[in-house]
């Protein structure tokens, strides 16, 4: 009976990144994961991967508590508690909140290795400048790419954009 534990035990332990992942990751973070681990995207657009109406996405670093989340999203500690059920407890790990209209519709925990957004924004992001460049910066304790997710700022949305701001641009017509 040992050796068939010790044999079950050896055939989890290379797994249990991967075990840990699934179970602490939630909807957007495995969306995250395909875009940027699998697909191998180099900008993410959150709107685009997100299921449900949002107009504001909070960010929240690794231990950040509870009462802290609660006073940053201007919620009272009952209603926060209800919409907001986990907490960081793991430099791994960060807490994403959606919002619609001052209400939370989405709340998980979000695993770095899928992709980090620390340092995390000060302000929410909306659906329009929740849009990430992705680079490869360094190396995770296992060898694996680290991933890093920085805003791309609005005014590089705008000039990226053939509409007609990009076109007074490229003419000159904005004065500085």
């Amino acid at each position: 009976m040992r050796t068939v534990l010790a044999i079950l035990l050896a055939l989890y332990l290379p797994g249990c990144g991967d075990a840990y992942r699934y179970l602490k990751s939630g909807e957007v973070g495995w969306e995250l994961k395909k875009e940027l681990r699998d697909r191998k995207t180099s900008r993410i657009e959150l709107a685009k991967i997100t299921k449900f109406e949002w107009d504001e996405f909070f960010l929240f670093g690794p231990y950040q508590l509870t009462s802290e989340v609660c006073k940053r999203l201007a919620l009272s500690t009952g209603d926060c508690k209800s919409v907001v059920t986990a907490e960081s407890t793991d430099d791994g790990e960060m807490l994403m909140v959606f919002r619609l209209k001052r209400k939370v519709v989405h709340s998980e925990m979000h695993i770095r290795w899928h992709g980090d957004f620390t340092p995390v924004p000060e302000e929410p992001l909306t659906p329009q400048t929740a849009v990430f460049s992705v680079s490869v910066e360094g190396k995770n304790s296992l060898g694996e790419d680290w991933l890093k997710l920085r805003p791309i700022s609005a005014a590089a949305l705008t000039i990226h954009s053939s509409g007609p701001a990009q076109k007074a641009a490229q003419a000159g017509e904005f004065k500085r």
